[in-house]
């Protein structure tokens, strides 16, 4: 969907005129071919019109944006989203056909990275992988200067956890959570955050491994905000506070919650 297209779908959304969307801003001649797709619009007076009618930003963009994707980017993000739904459906055979795929992409080679990992975890044979490939994502992670707000550098931490050493992760973690007690940011990126300490506390309980940053982890998912948008974090704070304090009926009870409340998806993407 073009840009003027969403506008004029959100507009119509609002019951607004031309007139009333654009009052202020821009004049009408210019929005009317905005929204036939005659005209561009700028940042400025997009972000002015989305603003001023409290249209959902998100929203927004998740409707424009594959019409400013590659043909190459469609196809990835079409195959993250079937190779999402055969994880969660033991579709075997379908999760091989896609990583057929994937590998065939002449770009995305985080993506290849982070498919083959979860894979081999999903097969129990991450010790399969060959020490070269493993030191490429390792290499391939620590080319990122400023990796701890480098929303790729993230994802493949948190994907490619176990095939870094303990004392890497330990290390990596710690400069994390050390950056993001410093420095504000946004609500997107303390959820990232909160994945990897998700994903580190499984790693860490899984492999009976004493990581030096299992109370930091803890610590940053009880301190996230008590809003519905976390709440699901904070409960997986309770879940492994109570694994890792030896108290398996209570953490038992709490994953049995989980379930019951339709979560198993989520306990099996993020590891739980």
């Amino acid at each position: 969907m073009k840009i003027g297209q969403a506008l004029k779908e959100e507009r119509q959304k609002l019951g607004l005129t031309q007139e009333q969307m654009i009052k202020g801003i821009i004049n009408k001649g210019h929005y009317s071919k905005i929204e036939r797709g005659l005209e561009n619009i700028s940042i400025d007076t997009l972000f002015r019109i989305i603003l001023k009618h409290h249209i959902d930003i998100s929203d927004f963009f998740n409707k424009v944006k594959y019409d400013y994707y590659t043909s190459e980017d469609k196809k990835a993000e079409e195959l993250k989203q079937k190779m999402l739904h055969a994880f969660n459906n033991n579709q075997r055979k379908k999760i091989g056909i896609y990583l057929n795929e994937i590998l065939d992409l002449k770009e995305h080679q985080l993506f290849k990275y982070r498919t083959i990992i979860a894979i081999a975890s999903l097969e129990n044979s991450l010790s399969d992988l060959s020490l070269a490939f493993k030191n490429k994502i390792v290499t391939r992670f620590s080319e990122h200067e400023n990796w701890v707000e480098n929303i790729g550098a993230l994802q493949l931490f948190s994907d490619c956890m176990k095939i870094f050493s303990l004392e890497q992760v330990d290390y990596f973690l710690g400069q994390l959570l050390k950056h993001y007690q410093k420095n504000s940011c946004s609500e997107s990126m303390r959820e990232r955050v909160a994945i990897i300490c998700n994903n580190y506390l499984c790693y860490c309980y899984k492999q009976k491994l004493d990581g030096d940053n299992i109370e930091a982890a803890l610590d940053y998912l009880a301190s996230l905000e008590t809003t519905t948008h976390f709440l699901l974090y904070q409960i997986c704070h309770e879940l492994y506070f109570n694994l890792f304090s030896g108290n398996t009926e209570e953490a038992a009870q709490i994953k049995k919650l989980l379930m019951k409340c339709g979560y198993q998806e989520c306990m099996e993407y993020w590891q739980i």
